[in-house]
């Protein structure tokens, strides 16, 4: 059958979702000596100090933990694993103060970075072997409002003259409500022209609402929702252009039971969602997009975390030729150029082995203040595969690299990655790049 293959590749990975279950270890030693007498006693009152960008409830509320609970030891070094992993703080430390017998309660200091990180407008560099160079502006202030929103733009602009602007916004929580909300603005336009049917402008407007499934903050599920309109203009040398008008609703669900979402130990993130793209014009018929995303952490270790990866994408309808799918390069395989096979199907999956060098050191200095950073490699099996139809689904057509990597954690994009990977052939790669990838 045509979607034999497809639904092999989405069985596999909701096995893996089954099976798959967080560890209690750690991946790296967090400091609960402030607290650890209090263990299995009341916890009457949370109060927090240091905190002068974020509010006070938008802290409270990321914690698991809660006045008139017992104090479990889980589930309070989660908590401090989680808001240490959020960009607005360089560290955060908990005490537990005794009130009577039996009770406690909690102070929370946090130390948080230099507004000049959280909210400065800082140049865009990238480099590419194939590409060349990237360049442009970005802003991502990840704290607006002092409640964990994000408000973003960018413009960058490479050596082939293609130009992108994009704008956004997003709120994981609707005052007390996990109930995420956002929007965003894009443009698109390519400098050359392709030699086969490509976009080469495209204007694009989308809204997005999430309800939480779950009040738990270790074990999040959500259901998703999406509305995108875009108007786009596609051709191809000597080719007439055609300007097409779609809007694609999407609906999704996600489970998200990471300890952090920066450097996480352990946990899950699994993602599926479907969406339909309806022309509005006279263009081609309407076509569906299926996305199935699972990530998997556990610790091995005090300073040692296995991370794995599998995205499967297959798209099916009238869609038109040129939604293709890139496989290749820093996002996928790495050890192979930007895009070097495509299909309008694709999967590929990631083993990350994760250690930890340098624990995370807080430095005082001029200007920005406060500035945190810490060390880690990473050692990585890329593989992955595309292909067209059934009949085009082959074994032999999987392709892999391998690699090492230094992820630099700071306030500078929270991860600034390094990676080299190498296939079999003997070519390699290497790869910068900014940003959490998985």
């Amino acid at each position: 059958m045509r979607l034999a293959a497809p639904r092999a590749i989405a069985s596999l990975t909701i096995i893996l979702v089954c099976l798959s279950s967080p560890t209690q270890a750690n991946p790296d030693p967090v400091d609960d000596s402030r607290v650890a007498w209090a263990y299995d006693t009341i916890v009457d009152s949370i109060t927090v100090s240091g905190n002068r960008q974020t509010r006070t409830h938008v802290i409270l509320r990321e914690m698991e933990t809660r006045p008139g609970q017992r104090l479990d030891e889980p589930t309070l070094v989660r908590d401090i694993r989680f808001l240490n992993g959020m960009s607005p703080f360089a560290s955060v430390e908990v005490t537990a103060v005794e009130l009577r017998p039996g009770h406690c309660a909690l102070r929370i200091h946090v130390i948080e970075r230099s507004e000049l990180f959280v909210k400065a407008i800082l140049p865009y560099l990238k480099y590419d072997f194939e590409s060349g160079l990237t360049y442009g502006i970005r802003w991502n202030d990840k704290n607006f409002r002092g409640r964990i929103e994000q408000l973003a733009f960018t413009f960058t602009r490479n050596e082939r003259r293609d130009e992108n602007f994009s704008f956004g916004w997003t709120s994981p929580w609707i005052g007390w409500r996990h109930i995420s909300v956002g929007a965003r603005g894009n443009y698109f336009n390519r400098g050359d022209e392709p030699d086969e049917v490509s976009v080469l402008e495209r204007t694009g407007l989308s809204g997005f609402v999430g309800f939480p499934l779950t009040e738990s903050r270790i074990k999040f599920s959500q259901l998703q929702f999406v509305a995108a309109l875009n108007k786009s203009r596609t051709g191809a040398r000597y080719e007439e252009t055609t300007k097409e008008i779609s809007l694609s609703p999407l609906v999704g669900y996600r489970f998200d039971s990471r300890d952090s979402h920066v450097r996480p130990g352990q946990g899950i993130v699994f993602v599926t969602a479907l969406r339909a793209t309806y022309p509005l014009d006279d263009g081609h018929d309407v076509y569906y997009w299926l996305w199935n995303e699972l990530r998997h952490f556990r610790s091995v270790g005090e300073k040692h975390v296995i991370g794995l990866l599998s995205d499967f994408q297959y798209q099916f309808g009238d869609f038109p030729d040129y939604s293709v799918l890139k496989l290749g390069g820093p996002r996928s395989l790495r050890g192979r150029q930007n895009g070097r096979f495509s299909g309008f199907h694709r999967w590929f999956g990631t083993v990350e082995w994760r250690y930890e060098v340098m624990p995370k050191k807080i430095l005082r200095l001029p200007i920005v203040r406060t500035f945190d950073i810490s060390l880690g490699l990473v050692t990585f099996i890329d593989g992955g595969i595309v292909w067209d139809d059934t009949d085009s689904f082959e074994l032999e057509n999987l392709r892999g690299t391998g690699g090492l990597g230094l992820r630099v954690y700071s306030p500078l994009r929270d991860v600034l990655r390094f990676d080299f990977g190498f296939n079999l052939r003997g070519s390699y790669r290497f790869h910068f790049g900014t940003g959490v990838r998985f």
